[in-house]
């Protein structure tokens, strides 16, 4: 079975850690051209989904990094 994960959603919490897609990769032990597929939307393994959930749960935010996003996405609105 294949989902689809939610791209923004995906991009926004590897900018709460401060992580690039190619760290991001390393971290979840998954390829980065799997991450640039979940990040562009497009429907990945429930094997991937669980990597990159215990990924994201291994990597802590990093301090502030909330308030900055907040910050954008006001102004981008």
């Amino acid at each position: 079975m294949r989902v689809s994960i939610d791209s923004d959603a995906l991009r926004r919490e590897l900018a709460r850690r401060g992580l690039t897609q190619a760290e991001f990769s390393r971290l979840a032990v998954i390829s980065e051209a799997t991450i640039s597929h979940a990040a562009g939307g497009k429907a990945v393994s429930i094997q991937t989904v669980r990597k990159l959930a215990v990924a994201l749960i291994r990597a802590p935010v990093m301090p502030g990094a909330d308030a900055l996003l907040a910050s954008a996405d006001r102004a981008s609105s």
